[in-house]
């Protein structure tokens, strides 16, 4: 049994490679708008729309792949087999990746002149984007693979020491390309295809190192080792298709109903809002191998005391940054962008989608704990449930009321999942938690955000007479003010601080 990684410092790892790349995103993805325009800004974010729905293609595959890690740490179970497990995952994965492949590159045309509402590009240049866009995919989506058993075996630091790298390389390096070589959208996709060919490279080699030396194994698909794992694949390959209609559906119906420009608006928006919620991931990406960890030796109460401790923590972090964001959506985006009409048409969009990612951040915890437990039927009952109310109504909404309709409409829906579910999950995974976690983990820290954030409201801020940067400062100090009052009022947060600090000392 190899000994537990540090679960501060890979928390805190965790948390610098999502800071850097939200930074990096911050200042990097407007600037694309305007080296690119409207038009081909929409076409990177039906993208970012692709990305999301490449989830589809994992199948629960990269999830089980991360449990199965953690496990033989654990259990001291022979690497041999995981690695007979990595080696047919990545047979399936290659596979699907052709399949991908040839698919959109049959679709390519008809995505350039039917699904999007092209204007100005020419559809010649637009289909070969598509084509660029699916290769990318595939290889992120191998990528994925290769992160998650990275994660799964906790070597979190180097895998965001090179998560920083990379999207330095990414996201600075188009920048640079844009600016002083070429502003054509083609050439902007190629070279995410290069970055894209270096991370799969790195990160295969990463998490190969990370296991011991064993047999070599060749091309071969070991059913014998996969087959008692496709119940808890299947049930996360179920869960997280339904997840992906549940939370990129609207995107997907409204790349088809807006021009796409205004898709682009819609875009800024969403991407910041999806932002929040992706704040609960370095929490995640921590948590789960060390709950299932702690649950295979048996400790399921140091498995709930971990479980509670991770709740104040992100809650720490989450609500002040969505409550933040949603008061101030348009002067945010306005300071973001620069750009007025993007920011007054996306500005009402971004309160409601700000407040509902907070919301689903905090929902994700009830689906760590089934997560843990490697009991997902409920979770799959309740997404199913969801889907058949949910999908119709997006699309009735998107058609006949617009974006903002749908944005409304979304967050209302998380919050009723977060107030009807959660109870049940917590009842039946850890009966007469529900409501210590909500009034001791979550409620002080809400309502001290609430208060905090009515009474900056109450001053009556001028933005008017503010410059961008100026507004960007004063949010962005409203923020960490109230992110450092939740910080000081918490526990959890304390003894986080207070253990970093202590760890920096020492060394």
């Amino acid at each position: 049994m190899q000994h537990p990684r540090s679960l501060t410092w890979n928390a805190a790892a965790n948390y610098i490679g999502l800071g850097y790349t939200t930074i990096i995103g911050i200042i990097v993805f407007p600037l694309y708008l305007q080296y690119l325009g409207p038009e081909s800004f929409g076409l990177v974010g039906f993208f970012i729309l692709l990305q999301s729905w490449a989830q589809l293609l994992d199948m629960g595959m990269s999830p089980l792949l991360s449990r199965q890690a953690a496990k033989a740490r654990a259990l001291s179970i022979e690497f041999i087999e995981l690695k007979k497990l990595l080696r047919s995952l990545e047979l399936i994965f290659f596979a699907i990746s052709l399949v991908v492949v040839i698919s959109i590159f049959t679709a390519s045309e008809w995505i350039a002149t039917s699904w999007l509402n092209v204007v100005s590009l020419s559809f010649s240049d637009v289909k070969t984007c598509a084509i660029l866009m699916g290769v990318i995919i595939v290889l992120r989506f191998f990528s994925s693979l290769y992160r998650s058993g990275i994660q799964g075996m906790e070597n979190q630091v180097w895998l965001n020491v090179s998560g920083v790298v990379l999207a330095t390389v990414r996201f600075v390096g188009v920048l640079l390309v844009l600016q002083f070589i070429t502003q054509d959208i083609v050439s902007f996709f190629v070279y995410q295809l290069m970055v894209s060919i270096i991370e799969l490279t790195v990160l295969s080699m990463m998490f190969y190192h990370s296991m011991p030396p064993t047999e070599k194994l060749g091309i071969n698909f070991f059913w014998g080792t996969l087959k008692p794992m496709l119940p808890f694949a299947s049930g996360l390959a179920y869960s997280t298709a339904i997840w992906v209609l549940l939370t990129q559906l609207d995107k997907m119906v409204l790349s088809n109903v807006l021009p796409l420009s205004e898709y682009g608006y819609f875009v800024l928006a969403a991407v910041i809002a999806t932002g929040i919620s992706q704040i609960s991931g370095p929490i995640s990406q921590a948590i789960l191998p060390r709950m299932t960890y702690l649950l295979s030796q048996g400790n399921n109460e140091g498995m709930l005391l971990l479980y509670r401790k991770s709740t104040q923590l992100m809650v720490v972090v989450v609500l002040p940054l969505a409550g933040v964001i949603a008061l101030f959506s348009t002067e945010l985006l306005f300071a973001w962008t620069g750009n007025r009409v993007a920011s007054d048409w996306a500005g009402p969009i971004l309160f409601w989608l700000a407040l509902g990612n907070g919301i689903l951040a905090m929902n994700a915890f009830q689906y760590y704990l089934q997560f843990a437990y490697g009991k997902l039927k409920i979770h799959v009952i309740y997404n199913t449930v969801l889907a058949i109310v949910q999908i119709p109504l997006i699309i009735y909404v998107a058609f006949e009321h617009g974006a903002l309709a749908v944005a409304q409409v979304w967050f209302a829906l998380r919050l009723i999942a977060f107030i009807l579910w959660t109870p049940v999950v917590h009842h039946k995974f850890a009966p007469g938690l529900h409501f210590r976690w909500l009034l001791k983990d979550i409620a002080p820290t809400f309502l001290l955000t609430v208060l905090l954030l009515i009474f900056i409201q109450s001053l009556n801020i001028e933005f008017d007479l503010m410059d961008r940067l100026e507004i960007f400062s004063f949010l962005t100090v409203i923020g960490l003010m109230v992110l450092i009052v939740n910080t000081v009022f918490s526990t959890e947060s304390r003894k986080l601080v207070m253990s970093m600090v202590q760890a920096i000392k020492l060394k």
